[in-house]
């Protein structure tokens, strides 16, 4: 498993990278996956990401974890 602090907007790409070339079976993309609850989806079909958010990570609170919109709230 690998987890370096991918990126957005390569952080798919990289992800691909490490999988292909046998670095990693599986690669943590938990930024990506916080700000997009359909990342799969996104992904799949080549639609854009939400940008995470890091000053509401870690917080007290559901902000920042719940309220992303997905391709269907965002009428995309």
């Amino acid at each position: 498993m690998a987890n370096t602090g991918f990126a957005t907007p390569t952080e798919r790409d990289e992800a691909i990278g490490y999988v292909e070339s046998g670095h990693a079976d599986v690669v943590a993309v938990g930024r990506a996956v916080i700000a997009n609850p359909d990342l799969v989806e996104r992904w799949v079909g080549g639609h854009p990401e939400n940008a995470p958010d890091g000053s509401t990570f870690y917080g007290a609170g559901a902000k920042g974890y719940t309220d992303y919109p997905t391709l269907s709230t965002a009428g995309a």
